[in-house]
């Protein structure tokens, strides 16, 4: 697992983009790893406004936000934000919101199927997180 959770690889144009809005400093980041060795590109941001430049640049293929309001990263603030950019294809690009047990009821009722995925951050999360960006992104996805 990195050390260092903000490290930037290369862009490599071949491998399907994650942007995730992390804003947790000096903490591990397995999801990062995890999602790197399952062969995606991996681009971390902190803030929204780094995010949407992110997207607006690089257009990523899903979008994961880690829910923690002490640290500055509301999810709602940020399904608010992705739903009003100005270009449309952000309002229907997949999220995955990673959040405590005590937001998860509150986002539960954000969900859409195959768009909004609310996931409570805990020992077993990276595994099915894994599964579930898998399955949209490579598994194609069902109408």
């Amino acid at each position: 697992m990195s050390a260092l959770p903000f490290r930037q690889e290369k862009p490599d144009p071949n491998r399907t983009r994650i942007l995730k809005l992390f804003n947790v400093p000096f903490t591990l980041d397995p999801y990062h790893d995890r999602l790197i060795s399952q062969g995606y590109e991996v681009a971390n941001t902190s803030t929204y406004a780094e995010a949407l430049n992110y997207a607006h640049e690089r257009q990523p293929a899903l979008i994961i936000v880690y829910d923690e309001t002490d640290s500055g990263i509301d999810a709602l603030e940020w399904l608010r934000l992705q739903h009003t950019d100005r270009f449309s294809w952000m309002a229907t690009t997949p999220l995955i919101i990673l959040a405590d047990a005590v937001r998860v009821d509150m986002l539960k009722h954000e969900e859409l199927p195959e768009r909004v995925i609310v996931l409570q951050r805990r020992a077993d999360t990276l595994n099915h997180l894994t599964r579930i960006v898998n399955h949209l992104l490579r598994g194609g996805m069902q109408g």
